[in-house]
């Protein structure tokens, strides 16, 4: 009998995606995850750190932020992004990561909410859809 064969990841290739996270070990499995799917990885240790690439990065687009984070948390930072000068950072789709159980009220602050461990499958399912919405709705309120 032979071993199924490994799903093949999905194709992310040319986005480019900035992962803020406080945490090492996350920062390295996403960087490593998205990567291996083709995407351009900028990561910051520091929702302070994450702003930075706001200003400097020519491609952004999607933001992969972890919530509890110390000073600056997921929420200030995408409030944020959503109040910058530039229309096109102003919409960049953000994606909120926490390692919590407890269930966190979704708000219009984030476009989408997952839990860690990130389903890979699932994390590209949902970058896609956001990626395919109209810029206008991102970061708009949710009916």
């Amino acid at each position: 009998m032979t071993a199924p064969s490994p799903s093949p990841l999905p194709d992310l290739s040319g986005l480019t995606v900035l992962v803020v996270d406080d945490d090492e070990d996350a920062i390295e499995v996403m960087t490593t995850l998205m990567n291996a799917c083709g995407a351009d990885v900028l990561f910051a240790r520091s929702a302070s750190d994450g702003l930075a690439y706001l200003d400097t990065t020519p491609q952004l687009d999607v933001v992969i932020t972890d919530i509890s984070m110390p000073s600056i948390d997921g929420y200030e930072f995408t409030r944020k992004i959503r109040e910058h000068s530039s229309p096109t950072r102003r919409s960049v789709p953000v994606i909120a990561l926490t390692g919590f159980q407890q269930r966190y009220v979704i708000t219009e602050t984030f476009d989408a909410f997952l839990q860690k461990p990130v389903d890979l499958d699932r994390l590209s399912t949902v970058i896609r859809m956001l990626l395919a919405r109209p810029r206008s709705s991102i970061g708009a309120p949710r009916p």
